[in-house]
């Protein structure tokens, strides 16, 4: 066998680890899951919604070809939607209220679990038979969502005023439609009106506030996984390098107390961390504005729907960003104890890495709001999440989840700290874990099974 048979050999060995082959293992399961999370978004999306018809009874059309009116034809689009009376009686809900009336409306639509609602004018049956363009007021109740499902309600909304104007026009027509612009589109779209936190707001959509959150929020799960990645690599493999060059045996015989010297670290690799963070974050805010500003023709400004954040709110950011760095770094801290040298270090980071790219891409794909029970766990579980969520969070007045991530991530930091005074504590640190006295014990009870 040739010398580079036997390097080959070697170097496959060494590179091809249980913990390498578990990476790519967990990172293949990881897109399979996100795949289905993608997929479970569309098929929301593509979900007939309840819709909640106001001001409809007594405003009947009666003409030689027929009558309509708005409450059964929208039980007719559903019906043609493949589903039967019954189940079509569940989505399309009447309620009470006028445009005049939007306190009653916002409580008849949250009552139906309604994202949204048609609304007739008091005019409409008398505009119907002046011959004039009859208005249906458009009413949704803005709710935080999934990116793709966000959207739902506003293209909906307008998609039924289509259908409900063929229906009208049909019966006021007959079944050869002329050309004639009230007759053909008889139904007006009116003012769209939509309820943020409880407060109505004119020409507005979900669709609108979910895009220009989107714009505000998107960059931080991206510039969160980058400083994780970045910092945990370089706390790895400064231990790995560290064990190599003997320096850490010296740091260890100092008379100072392991636990200031893994604190130490920590906070100072955080903070390194932090300032990163928040660099990465203007770099790419100013890079990405510059090339949007020109294709960006929504002009939402989001305070004027009273999603705006306080000075205190970006404090809670700030440390949510700071205590999940620290996190990572006690979890690089406890991998990097286990580390041979800097070459087994740079292996140990792919598990940090996982763990920072599952929350990023749950939150950009369906966010806190838009997730099942499971997918909320195991955002929680996971401490780099709660900075990715903070923002939007804070934006819709959930201080909760906020505060519970922060107080959860602080426990988590601290228990990371304790376990990795322990190692520093033990002989395992120096030794390696192969050298470790337990191990010692197991190798050599299994040699003497064997003898």
């Amino acid at each position: 066998m040739s010398d580079l048979t036997n390097i080959i050999r070697k170097e496959v060995k060494e590179l091809l680890s249980p913990g390498s082959v578990i990476s790519v293992v967990v990172m293949v399961i990881l897109f399979a899951c996100i795949g289905n999370l993608i997929s479970d978004e569309v098929e929301k999306s593509i979900e007939m919604p309840v819709v909640c018809v106001a001001n409809w009874e007594g405003q009947e059309i009666t003409t030689e070809y027929g009558s309509w009116n708005a409450y059964d034809a929208l039980i007719d689009i559903y019906v043609d939607s493949d589903m039967t009376l019954d189940e079509a009686k569940k989505y399309v809900i009447s309620i009470e209220g006028s445009a005049d009336d939007e306190d009653t409306l916002l409580k008849e639509m949250e009552k139906a679990d309604a994202s949204f609602a048609l609304v007739l004018s008091d005019e409409f049956a008398s505009d119907i038979a002046g011959e004039k363009r009859a208005t249906i007021y458009q009413y949704h109740i803005y709710m935080p969502s999934g990116m793709i499902s966000g959207t739902v309600s506003s293209s909906v909304s307008s998609f039924m005023i289509d259908k409900l104007n063929d229906s009208l026009s049909t019966v006021l027509l007959g079944p050869d439609k002329a050309e004639a612009k009230f007759l053909t589109t008889p139904i007006e779209k009116g003012n769209t009106r939509t309820f943020i936190n409880g407060d109505a707001y004119g020409d507005v959509t979900p669709a609108d506030i979910s895009n220009a959150l989107s714009n505000q929020t998107m960059l931080i799960p991206i510039i969160i996984m980058i400083i994780i990645m970045m910092v945990g690599s370089i706390v790895i493999s400064s231990m790995g390098s560290e064990k190599e060059n003997k320096t850490l045996e010296t740091l260890l015989t100092l008379p100072i107390k392991r636990t200031t010297i893994v604190t130490g670290k920590i906070i100072a690799a955080a903070v390194i961390g932090l300032l990163f963070g928040l660099a990465y974050m203007v770099g790419m805010r100013l890079y990405i504005g510059s090339l949007t500003s020109m294709a960006d023709t929504s002009n939402i400004n989001l305070e004027d729907y009273g999603l705006q954040l306080t000075l205190a709110d970006y404090g809670l950011i700030t440390l949510s960003m700071f205590l999940a760095i620290a996190c990572a770094l006690g979890i690089c801290m406890i991998l990097g104890a286990f580390a041979k040298n800097y070459r087994s270090a740079q292996t140990m980071t792919m598990p940090l890495s996982i763990l920072a790219m599952i929350p990023m891409f749950i939150t950009m794909f369906s966010g806190w709001y838009g997730s099942n029970l499971l997918i909320k766990v195991l955002l929680f579980v996971i401490p780099f999440s709660h900075p990715m969520m903070a923002m939007e969070a804070l934006l819709n007045d959930d201080i909760t989840l906020v505060l519970s991530g922060i107080a959860y991530m602080a426990l988590f930091a601290v228990a990371s700290i304790f376990i990795t005074v322990r190692l520093y504590k033990s002989d395992l640190l120096v030794t390696g874990l192969s050298q470790n006295k337990y191990m010692s014990k197991l190798k050599l009870g299994k040699r003497r099974q064997e003898e």
